[in-house]
């Protein structure tokens, strides 16, 4: 008998299904199932009402959400009851400030339909949508639209939920202590200076993006009353100077929409307005420097093949030589929360 006789093909049939589970997340966040039924304990019956449904779908799909860890059963009186798992409860109900429901949404009218032509983007090197006016970062340079500031909103709010996890270990990942003023470039919705400003009294910032993604993080640095700590700037941090006299520079998936030139130059500029004793912190899904994985930072760098003209998810070294080219003297890396890590690059 050959030795490969004893390799299961279980690990393929888990590829070739993964995307029945996106799509079964994806349509509980359409339905608002979670938000419709928070703090509530439903019957089957009660579900089907809520969400307008017949009783085959609604059983089998929430026997689905159950099997995925979303929903909680259990047994009363011969009866089941649904309600919330903790993990839906916490990041996939609209009322929670934690809620992660907009980047699911935006992965699924976004992302999903641009993977279904990733052989063309892998052929050509260009955006899928680079025949409707292409890739990610475009959205930014054509801002200037109506149709194109309310889809840099979308996105400004999807960004919020998959940065809540790394913003909320930042604070605990880095000292700042001893440092007093923070900019956070690409800032998006502000999660990061609301993390950092609500644990660290000491420090004030300020987000520096587009004039619509500043209009996103008013709102959500609203919602923690940190007006007086955390300040928003409009400012295209290509094409104009970047402000001088910060502590503490930001980036957070910034780098992986670009090509290593652009970031080297990006990074000079950060450097060049640091005060002597600053620091950069980068946030990144970083792939480990043999480039075998992880598959989270490996299958992000294949999509920004979907997404972007020159953008793809970098190494360690690679971002240690793009700052070291751009000045900085020192770098490390630490945990931040997976898949995100987080690099620190000290000026002096």
């Amino acid at each position: 008998m050959s030795a490969n006789s004893n390799i299961s093909p279980e690990p393929i049939f888990q590829m070739i299904t993964g995307f029945w589970v996106s799509k079964a997340l994806m349509a509980a966040v359409e339905l608002e199932v979670f938000t419709k039924i928070s703090g509530k304990q439903v019957t089957l019956q009660q579900l089907q009402d809520i969400l307008e449904m017949e009783q085959r779908p609604t059983d089998v799909f929430a026997t689905s959400l159950a099997s995925l860890g979303l929903l909680k059963v259990t047994t009363e009186n011969g009866r089941r009851l649904y309600s919330n798992s903790a993990l839906a409860d916490l990041f996939l109900d609209k009322n929670k400030s934690s809620y992660m429901g907009d980047i699911v949404t935006m992965f699924d009218k976004r992302l999903y339909k641009g993977w279904d032509k990733l052989v063309l983007a892998l052929k050509t090197n260009k955006p899928v949508s680079a025949e409707e006016g292409g890739g990610a970062e475009t959205i930014f340079d054509q801002a200037k639209s109506k149709e194109k500031i309310e889809e840099i909103k979308k996105f400004t709010h999807s960004m919020h939920g998959v940065s809540i996890g790394p913003a909320m270990a930042l604070a605990k990942s880095f000292d700042f202590s001893k440092y007093r003023k923070m900019v956070d470039i690409g800032g998006g919705s502000g999660v990061y200076c609301i993390e950092v400003v609500k644990r660290n009294p000491n420090i004030s910032a300020v987000v520096l993006d587009l004039e619509p993604v500043c209009q996103v993080a008013q709102e959500y640095i609203g919602k923690f009353n940190l007006q007086d700590k955390i300040q928003t700037t409009a400012l295209d941090f290509w094409k104009e100077p970047l402000p001088s006299g910060y502590d503490v520079a930001f980036l957070s998936h910034i780098l992986h929409d670009y090509d290593q030139d652009k970031d080297t130059f990006l990074l000079k500029k950060i450097c060049d307005s640091l005060n002597n004793d600053g620091v950069v912190l980068i946030s990144e899904w970083l792939i480990n420097d043999e480039k075998t994985g992880p598959p989270p930072s490996a299958l992000m760098g294949l999509n920004m093949i979907v997404e972007s003209y020159g953008g793809r998810n970098y190494s360690f070294a690679e971002i240690s030589k793009m700052l070291k080219t751009a000045g900085f003297k020192r770098i490390e890396k630490r945990p931040l929360a997976t898949p995100a890590e987080l690099i620190v690059g000290y000026k002096s």
